[in-house]
């Protein structure tokens, strides 16, 4: 299991970068993680369920590596229903 999560790690890094570069603005991380950029704000400023980010000057940017550890611990904490 412990390979699957490398590779899968791996793979949502090399898209993500592909696709946006290094860093997210709050708008398309909020597409990653399918909610809005209102939800993403509310959340970062309470600092409640949300990816790491940097804040610099009025720019708030979230790290790709962030977002991909942010979404890989959510599915690990997930309930598996039937």
């Amino acid at each position: 299991m412990e390979n699957f999560n490398e590779q899968l790690f791996n793979t949502m890094l090399v898209t993500l970068i592909e696709k946006y570069g290094l860093f997210i603005n709050t708008k398309n991380c909020a597409t990653v993680l399918g909610i809005s950029s209102r939800t993403l704000d509310e959340r970062r400023k309470s600092g409640v369920d949300c990816p790491e980010y940097i804040e610099e000057k009025k720019s708030i940017m979230y790290p790709v590596q962030k977002i991909v550890e942010y979404q890989i611990n959510k599915t690990k904490n997930s309930i598996k229903t039937i």
